[in-house]
């Protein structure tokens, strides 16, 4: 179980988390869902290490074993998509490069540089990416944005046979649909409602 207890977090003089308490549990897919800017992003930050709240405690989880997808594709205009997957591997699962361009449904496309891509196989990429890191828990921030609903159900049952927890937030109601459980939010501050 991963517990967010009374955390307050504030952007300048912008309150996004006020006293804001959640139990997520520790496996399974969870969404979180909610208006654009009421805070999820800043809510998987936090759970991530990448925003130290004011205030309040994170626990059952270790930063350090999380992969983060961004809201943003975050690749480099010089690396090749099969670069991208190989930097993030490891030496010894240098080989899996392959599987995971299988997983984006790339593998046509190894050579291939981010500005050659769609906005749907860049976010594709982008979620390969984090998928290949092998993180203890996964947190996506809109990891299908601009991908088809077809290749989304089967990168969401790809992500599935990964069989590790996911928390993701998303505003498609195909992948709301597709978790366990989700979450309604709404704010600033946040709230779960």
């Amino acid at each position: 179980m991963i517990k967010l207890e009374n955390i307050t977090l504030r952007y300048g003089e912008k309150l996004i988390l006020d006293r804001f308490s959640l139990e997520l549990p520790g496996r399974g897919f969870t969404a979180l869902s909610g208006p654009s800017g009421c805070g999820k992003t800043t809510l998987l930050r936090v759970l991530a290490g990448l925003a130290a709240p004011e205030c309040g405690t994170v626990s059952g989880i270790d930063p350090a074993r999380t992969a983060f997808l961004f809201q943003e594709d975050r690749l480099l205009p010089w690396r090749t998509v099969r670069q991208h997957i190989a930097d993030v591997l490891p030496r010894a699962r240098r080989g899996e490069v392959g599987k995971w361009l299988a997983f984006a449904e790339m593998e046509g496309e190894g050579d291939a540089c981010p500005a050659g891509l769609s906005g749907g196989m860049a976010r594709r990429l982008a979620l390969a990416r984090c998928a290949a890191l092998g993180g203890e828990l996964l947190l996506l921030d809109e990891p299908f944005a601009g991908v088809d609903p077809a290749r989304t159900a089967r990168m969401l049952e790809r992500l599935r046979a990964l069989d590790a927890p996911v928390v993701l937030a998303s505003h498609q109601p195909q992948v709301l649909s597709a978790c366990e459980r989700m979450i309604a939010l709404d704010g600033p501050p946040l709230v779960q409602i």
